[in-house]
């Protein structure tokens, strides 16, 4: 009797199912000795060692040092619920009240971000496109402003909406992250408010 040879099925729902979870393991290895040892002692031997698998399973998910950070970051975004990048002035406003918990639950690997040179080159691999969102949503309040200055007040509501701003309130002002993230959310609000409005003495920064 002929019958149709077995062969294994490498991309079933089973197998799929299996590679995520083995990807989310080494994510999570991978987050636990950054939080740990910082980016600049992050090898693959040490994470195959801290996830449990084989360095070549690391290999096989993430071929390079960039792949694997660019999948750090994205599991980074999910852990501080991050999100999509805020392109309206209700995400913009919304946006620290979330994150700024997350940080505060990810307090150790936050700081790790931005304590070293390779944490600032993990920071800046998106900065353009959150630059852009932010230009974006702050458009309408700031449509009356010379183009200079609508420039200066999305950089300093980018420096309000940060793990930078979050670290400030919490180690010199003893804020809480819910709280942090208020004081951002209301800061950036009343920033807008001002712009939108014309209430501040905005003629003597024209000319300098």
């Amino acid at each position: 009797m002929n019958s149709e040879p077995v062969t294994a099925n490498y991309d079933s729902p089973l197998r799929r199912e299996q590679k995520e979870a083995t990807r989310r393991r080494i994510l999570d290895a991978a987050g636990r000795l950054m939080a740990d040892r910082g980016l600049e002692d992050l090898s693959f031997t040490a994470i195959a060692k801290e996830a449990g698998v084989k360095e070549r399973t690391v290999y096989r998910h993430f071929a390079s040092k960039s792949s694997l950070l660019e999948g750090l970051w994205g599991w980074y975004q999910r852990r501080i619920n991050y999100g999509p990048i805020a392109e309206t002035e209700h995400d913009l406003l919304e946006k620290p009240l979330r994150t700024f918990v997350g940080f505060d639950e990810n307090d150790k690997l936050t700081r790790a971000l931005w304590s070293s040179p390779q944490g600032r080159d993990f920071r800046l691999s998106n900065v353009e496109q959150r630059k852009a969102g932010i230009k974006k949503a702050i458009a309408d309040a700031t449509r009356h402003l010379p183009s200079r200055q609508a420039k200066w007040l999305a950089a300093a509501i980018h420096v309000l909406y940060s793990g930078a701003a979050w670290s400030t309130m919490k180690d010199y002002w003893g804020l809480s992250g819910t709280d942090a993230g208020r004081a951002s959310a209301l800061a950036i609000e009343l920033l807008l408010n001002a712009a939108r409005h014309n209430v501040a003495p905005l003629d003597k920064y024209k000319k300098r």
